[in-house]
């Protein structure tokens, strides 16, 4: 919700997500403009909570300086969290080598600054999970997570959370339906990764803090489960892991 798209009218996209009794929001910060901005809106909405982090598309673009600005501002009590990182195969995988040395080095800031992180993981389930099982020390949330029951079993096992946005509403999603049905309910998080992944009904337009209602709606309704009880186990499960505590 801190992209230029929103701008103009963004009171009216959070009085909304009030309105749909959405009372966090962690918007992701990915380069000191963002970071800064986010900062000015934290003022006037402080239910944002804050992450920063160098997704794995801008690999090639990180330079040193950026690192060590990181490692910085992480001293920073507004950000909470470090992400989103990690690694994507998705489009092109040219930039691999410099994906792995940004991943681990941010795990290891991460660590330093005792910061949970938030992973990005596509179409690199494999290589993701080793670098994880080896480097990372804080907690673990799998962002918008798509892979197997497998591999969400092999995550689960190493304490990490398991976040889900609108796919799951979407008809041909088996998996990610199945495992928002068989995660535990104390490692489960939802998202809305604006402005992608809208949530049905309003698949195909752009997407926004409140709609995450829709995704809570429909995994209360997978599970059997009230939308009251889905809420108040979300907002534990949040508190929790980003307590500050490992």
């Amino acid at each position: 919700m801190n992209d230029g798209i929103y701008k103009e009218e963004l009171d009216s996209y959070m009085q909304r997500a009030l309105e749909f009794n959405v009372r966090k929001s962690l918007f992701i910060c990915m380069n000191r403009e963002d970071l800064e901005y986010t900062f000015d809106l934290q003022k006037k909405y402080p239910w944002i909570d804050i992450a920063y982090g160098y997704h794995p598309e801008d690999a090639d673009k990180i330079s040193e300086e950026d690192l060590v600005y990181m490692d910085e501002v992480l001293n920073d009590e507004r950000i909470i969290a470090v992400g989103e990182i990690g690694l994507d195969y998705y489009w092109d995988k040219t930039y691999k080598n410099q994906q792995w040395s940004l991943f681990i080095r941010q795990l290891q800031i991460a660590a330093r600054h005792n910061k949970p992180v938030l992973i990005h993981s596509r179409s690199a389930a494999q290589d993701t999970y080793d670098i994880l099982k080896k480097y990372a020390s804080t907690k673990v949330l799998m962002h918008c997570f798509g892979e197997s029951a497998e591999m969400m079993r092999e995550y689960l096992k190493l304490g990490y959370y398991i976040a889900f946005g609108g796919v799951v509403t979407f008809k041909n999603s088996i998996t990610p339906k199945e495992n928002a049905t068989n995660v535990p309910l104390d490692r489960l998080m939802l998202e809305t990764d604006c402005p992608y992944m809208t949530p049905v009904p309003f698949r195909g337009k752009t997407n926004e803090t409140a709609y995450v209602k829709f995704v809570g709606e429909y995994i209360a309704q997978l599970r059997n489960i009230s939308i009251e009880d889905l809420q108040k186990q979300l907002m534990e499960n949040y508190e929790r892991f980003f307590d500050g505590k490992n």
